[in-house]
C-alpha cells in the first residue's frame, strides 16, 4: 500500500510516494495469513475489534503500552527491527528499501547502535564456551 493516515487525519500518499515490501519472519506468517483471510488487497490487515482502523491510541490502551514499554515509543520498534536486520547481516541498501528511506544515508544512522567490527569480534570471543575454537583452558586448575 502507498497510503498513510494519522489518527484523526485524512488518508494521504506516503512520504516516499511509493509502496514498499516489508519482510516477515517465519514465526508471524501464519498470523498474518489469518488476519488477511477473506480481505481484499485494499483492506487494512490489522483492524480494531469492530473492523475499523486500529488507531495508535487504541493500540496503546489495549496493550497497556505505558506499562510494558518502559518509556519507549512505538516508533522505537521500527528502529529495533532495523538494528536487528543489520546485526544479522542484511545489506544496508536492503534495510533502507524495507524502511522506505529515500537515501541509504538515512539508514546509515542505525549503524552506530551496532558498534564496530572489533566490538562484534570481542563479544563473539567472550561468548564462546570455554575451550572452544582455539581458546585454551589453563592447565593449573
Amino acid at each position: 500500500m502507498s497510503r498513510s493516515q494519522t489518527e484523526g487525519g485524512q488518508v494521504k500518499i506516503t512520504k516516499g510516494r511509493s509502496a514498499r515490501r516489508v519482510p516477515l519472519a517465519d514465526a508471524v506468517i501464519d498470523a498474518v495469513g489469518r488476519a488477511a483471510g477473506g480481505k481484499s488487497p485494499d483492506q487494512l490487515l490489522v483492524t480494531s475489534s469492530a473492523g475499523g482502523q486500529l488507531w495508535r491510541s487504541v493500540f496503546q490502551r489495549t496493550t497497556q503500552w505505558e506499562t510494558v514499554a518502559m518509556g519507549r515509543r512505538l516508533h522505537d520498534l521500527r528502529h529495533t527491527a532495523a538494528c536487528l536486520w543489520l546485526a544479522r547481516g542484511v545489506d544496508l541498501r536492503t534495510v533502507s528499501a524495507w524502511l522506505g528511506h529515500a537515501s541509504v544515508a538515512t539508514t546509515n544512522r542505525y549503524l552506530h547502535y551496532l558498534g564496530t567490527a572489533a566490538d562484534s569480534a570481542g563479544l563473539e570471543r567472550l561468548n564462546r564456551p570455554r575451550g572452544a575454537h582455539g581458546v585454551h583452558e589453563r592447565a593449573d586448575r
